[in-house]
């Protein structure tokens, strides 16, 4: 019995160890989001996203739910971009989540009355830590509006 309480705390401490050195390493993250916005910033405070997401975390292949809540100054109604002021996000796979916030300072950018370009950076603070970009597309015709893009 002695043995098996032994094994078991060594092995806690194996597993917290290698939790607490994955937390603070620098993640890598890229891929393509693909889904729809479920609710507008003036009805919910944030424009929430839901989507698919297909790429890596980690350097291994990933597939999962993203989910994000942007908050943006007023869209554009002509040429001209607007500043994101901030939000949070999420990825969620089989293997792990990584999530964090939305930095302030990305574009939201009038393509042709319906549809606008977004960039925005993504400050990866939950499950790893690093930076990583999202450039998308956001489609308010026909409904429901619609995201697509990429995170390098």
């Amino acid at each position: 019995m002695r043995r098996n309480v032994l094994r078991s705390g060594i092995l806690t401490l194996a597993l917290l160890a290698s939790a607490s050195v994955s937390a603070d390493s620098q993640l890598s993250l890229s891929g393509i989001v693909s889904g729809v916005e479920v609710c507008e910033q003036d009805v919910c405070g944030s424009a929430i996203f839901v989507a698919a997401f297909g790429g890596k975390i980690a350097d291994l292949p990933s597939f999962g739910l993203a989910a994000g809540g942007i908050i943006h100054q007023p869209l554009p109604v002509a040429p001209g971009c607007v500043d994101l002021l901030g939000g949070r996000w999420s990825i969620r796979t089989l293997r792990r989540t990584v999530g964090g916030e939305v930095a302030a300072g990305g574009d939201l950018c009038y393509v042709d009355g319906t549809k606008y370009f977004v960039r925005m950076g993504m400050n990866i603070t939950e499950g790893g830590s690093g930076d990583a970009t999202f450039s998308a597309i956001l489609d308010h015709g026909p409904f429901p509006p619609t995201i697509k893009g990429v995170i390098r």
